[in-house]
């Protein structure tokens, strides 16, 4: 399918994948010849809506990029637990085999859990060589059920070869989340087990290509700025050969992923989740995000 922008402007094919299990949505310029290509995926929502309108952008940009479920689609796993990592191998195997691919150049950028996810898949395949994690954990977290009411068993978010990958299982501190409010409250007592955290810390610095890290002081899902600092200072700590950086955006929230034109960047922007930030800073935050975005993947891909 040809998809025009404003109308007028055709600038990319789209087409549904449904090959080697994936549920996704590639998004292919449509100059010739090859491009770089870049995996997105999407937060907890479990949606391709959004990813596929970051998918679109990036096309515009000259990139092919794949729009990437992973749960609750379809055959998909109905919650985001457990996820098999080799579903995302599957997705970089498929991108690389694309005749409008660049094989050798393909990068990843995730939001939230799928920031969580981009950094996890990059440290695990080697053939991820530039990630972007908009309001990421730095940790392997429990999987999103209600299993923090106690009716199931805490589970980690992915397994690899069958194996569920390290996790810091939910803690719930009622002081902390009457503070902090039931998210961002629930994420910040989990983290103060620190024997749990240093088990189910992503080894980031087994990433092969550099790092772009973005979050808001206001997040009020969890506390992502303070993980990204926990990220850079493993990678320096580790002395990571290539180049990071992280953006931290003063008063904006949870989701800053894509322009400010994809959504509404109203703190309340996720249903009736508060997700922190104010309007105008989200808006701001947002739109110099997606230009740092945009440079670091033409430096580091093109």
């Amino acid at each position: 399918m040809r998809q025009n922008v404003g109308g007028n402007v055709d600038y990319m094919q789209t087409v549904a994948v449904r090959e080697n299990g994936l549920v996704a949505k590639f998004h292919r310029p449509s100059t010739s010849g090859t491009h770089a290509g870049v995996i997105v995926i999407g937060g907890a929502g479990g949606s391709l809506g959004s990813t596929s309108a970051v998918g679109s952008l990036l096309a515009e940009q000259g990139y092919a990029a794949l729009a990437l479920a992973y749960f609750g689609l379809e055959h998909l796993p109905a919650r985001l637990e457990e996820i098999p990592l080799e579903y995302f191998k599957s997705a970089i195997e498929w991108m690389r085999s694309q005749p409008s691919v660049e094989p050798n150049r393909i990068g990843i950028v995730g939001t939230s859990k799928g920031g969580e996810a981009a950094l996890l898949v990059s440290a695990t395949y080697q053939e991820i060589g530039a990630v972007v994690a908009y309001s990421p954990s730095h940790v392997v977290f429990q999987g999103i059920d209600e299993s923090w009411s106690g009716a199931s068993t805490p589970k980690s978010s992915w397994t690899l070869c069958g194996t569920p990958v390290p996790f810091l299982p939910y803690r719930m501190d009622y002081d902390c989340i009457k503070r902090y409010g039931f998210y961002l409250g629930l994420y910040l007592s989990s983290l103060q087990d620190r024997h749990a955290v240093e088990r189910a810390v992503i080894p980031v610095e087994r990433i092969n290509g550099p790092i772009l890290l973005v979050s808001g002081t206001d997040d009020a899902i969890w506390p992502s700025s303070t993980m990204c600092e926990w990220v850079v200072e493993r990678l320096k700590q580790r002395h990571f050969a290539f180049s990071f950086q992280h953006f931290s955006y003063e008063g904006a929230g949870h989701l800053l992923a894509g322009p400010s034109r994809l959504a509404s960047a109203s703190p309340s922007g996720a249903g009736d989740i508060a997700i922190g930030g104010t309007e105008t800073a989200n808006a701001a935050a947002r739109d110099d995000a997606w230009t740092k975005v945009c440079g670091f993947f033409d430096a580091y891909l093109k």
